[in-house]
């Protein structure tokens, strides 16, 4: 890429056909990858050391957004090559994790993988999905019948959240359909059995609980938008498992409104994250994965009218994140940007946004460049196609670097040892010391 290169010299109105969502997503998409940079595993978000842990599952979900913006628009390729060099087997994935993962994050990969199995029929993609599934059920799913099942939070099995047995309801869904493999299809009931007879799924107000109490409740915490994104996402998959049953759409279409109705400012009738404006870098991202939902929504709706008011919906939006929350100064430096992990590898570029899509701009990172990104590629217009010669834009970027214990990769109570000449590393344990590259 020549030097002085920007979004805007590979991206048009012209290029799709004057619709902006999907050219504010071109240059979006591009700012992103060239504001966050080295990435960490030849391809993902700008995290030098891509195993920290708080980069993790964020490098999973930003999968299915790029995968995502390949499949709303014709003939568009842009990207697909950091898409393809992102897969990961499960021992790279446990690995780069550095401890044992959270098994929230890990699902967030087997989605991904599926989804990106989906659109371009990668097999390696599927192998690795079916592979971290059928890890994470084997490690993850409660067996002891403690509230009727449900998805451990972590390694700790002492918590129980939502968000792992959501993930995991959407990608057995897919896993089935995908395979033909009907313990897929079991492993879906199950989890959907768990939300169900726990009150998760609120049957008053079709708002989502984050968790079940001690007593197998709904735990009454109901902020995080992409909690009801991600089940109006299995709802789909159901609806495509079982020959376009309505039912599923009708619940999805319950959860979806009564999602827009808590979780929108009611003088702007923008989404706004519960924790604005004082989110954390998880939060910052959850906006995307609801809207990223919903427009699989609106994908299998048959009512017009429907499907009408949410691209409306996510239309205004649009309008009202380019109008309040972006910033795209020049340079772009002065848009107050965080490298938290190091200099970008290519030069900065604009748009950025704010993680409130009610403005005003504060600063621009990753998090909420990608919920940003998730809302531009959800309302593409169906129909929309690229043309030119950026529409299969795959610039270069450099391999990994292999990790080395001074990207620090241990967990902080862990020493790190680093073997050679290799100089890969390894993590040991609490109790014990690195003595010349061994654990003792």
């Amino acid at each position: 890429m020549a030097e002085g290169d920007t979004a805007k010299s590979t991206c048009s109105m012209e290029m799709f056909s004057g619709d902006f969502s999907a050219y504010m997503a071109c240059t979006t998409q591009f700012a992103l990858q060239s504001n966050w940079w080295p990435s960490p595993i030849a391809g993902l978000l700008s995290f030098q050391a891509w195993n920290s842990l708080s980069a993790f599952w964020e490098n999973g979900i930003i999968l299915e957004t790029y995968a995502n913006f390949v499949a709303f628009v014709g003939n568009n390729t842009r990207y697909t090559g950091i898409i393809k060099s992102s897969n990961r087997n499960l021992s790279s994935l446990k690995q780069a994790y550095g401890s044992i993962p959270s098994f929230d994050d890990m699902a967030w990969y087997a989605l991904s993988f599926a989804r990106i199995y989906e659109i371009f029929c990668w097999n390696e993609f599927l192998t690795n999905s079916v592979d971290v599934f059928d890890w994470l059920w084997k490690t993850a799913w409660d067996s002891n019948g403690t509230c009727g099942g449900g998805m451990w939070w972590n390694n700790g099995y002492r918590q129980k959240v939502t968000i792992t047995n959501t993930i995991s309801l959407q990608a057995a869904g897919k896993l089935y359909r995908f395979t033909n493999d009907t313990k897929y299809l079991h492993q879906m009931h199950e989890i959907w059995g768990y939300l169900l007879r726990n009150g998760i799924v609120d049957n008053s107000t079709y708002l989502i609980h984050d968790g079940p109490t001690p007593n197998c409740t709904g735990n009454n915490f109901i902020g995080p938008t992409y909690l009801g994104g991600t089940v109006i996402g299995g709802l789909v998959e159901f609806y495509k498992i079982y020959n376009k049953n309505e039912t599923y759409l009708d619940l999805a279409n319950k959860i979806a409104q009564a999602e827009i109705r808590n979780s929108t400012n009611r003088s702007t009738g923008i989404l706004t994250e519960y924790c604005e404006p004082h989110c954390n870098d998880d939060q910052k991202v959850f906006k995307g994965i609801f809207v990223r939902n919903l427009r699989y929504l609106i994908d299998v709706l048959h009512d017009g009218k429907q499907k009408e008011e949410y691209q409306r919906y996510l239309d205004n939006n649009v309008k009202g994140i380019v109008q309040y929350s972006v910033c795209d100064k020049h340079p772009i430096q002065n848009c107050n940007i965080v490298f938290k992990y190091g200099p970008p590898y290519y030069n900065e570029s604009g748009p950025v946004f704010a993680p409130n899509w009610n403005g005003p701009f504060t600063r621009g990172s990753p998090m909420q460049q990608i919920a940003a990104l998730d809302l531009f590629i959800s309302a593409i217009k169906p129909g929309t196609t690229c043309n030119g010669e950026f529409c299969d834009f795959n610039p270069y970027y450099p391999p990994p670097k292999p990790l080395t214990c001074n990207d620090k990769p241990c967990p902080r109570d862990q020493p790190c040892c680093n073997y050679t000449p290799s100089q890969s590393y390894t993590c040991c344990g609490s109790n014990q010391k690195c003595v010349s590259g061994i654990c003792t």
